[in-house]
């Protein structure tokens, strides 16, 4: 049998939706039809951290060039999202435990808000965008190469800083 809901001119069906993006990244964090009744609305959407994947909440600034320079190093980044305080990247559960870096937040718990999917940079929802889109790429970030990235633009920052 196949359960269906109506949302929006979209059909939700057991295993998929006909009409829209891909949503698996989101099922396992939020209700997706609440995400997509929020996204209609022209509302960010609520996701619970800790299900799906944790977050790690970066400063803006350091953050971009952290994700910068792993992409242009070709080390694979996952869904990352800027915010009007921070970069928050997405990370397997419990992979970012040991971080001990100034200015990193690990987030293992809470909720998040996230825009729908398509609103990429430089387009926003709420003053949120997504860096990489859920939808543009592969696994979550490894949390141990987002360390070592983030630990490397610190480093420079410093030394910038000292010049």
């Amino acid at each position: 049998m196949i359960e269906e809901t109506s949302i929006a001119g979209a059909r939700l069906v057991t295993g998929g939706f006909e009409g829209f993006v891909p949503l698996d990244w989101i099922k396992d964090a939020a209700s997706v039809t609440g995400a997509l009744a929020a996204w209609d609305r022209g509302a960010l959407a609520e996701a619970d951290v800790g299900k799906a994947w944790d977050v790690v909440r970066l400063p803006r600034a350091l953050g971009w060039k952290t994700l910068t320079q792993m992409r242009h190093t070709g080390t694979p980044v996952g869904p990352a999202q800027h915010t009007p305080d921070a970069v928050e990247v997405l990370v397997p559960v419990g992979s970012g435990a040991e971080w001990h870096l100034p200015d990193a937040e690990v987030l293992t718990k809470g909720i998040i808000a996230v825009p729908h999917p398509a609103t990429v940079a430089p387009s926003t929802q709420q003053a949120h965008t997504w860096i990489v889109s859920p939808l543009e790429c592969g696994p979550l970030t490894d949390a141990d190469l987002l360390h070592e990235a983030y630990a490397a633009a610190l480093a420079a920052t410093h030394m910038d800083t000292v010049q």
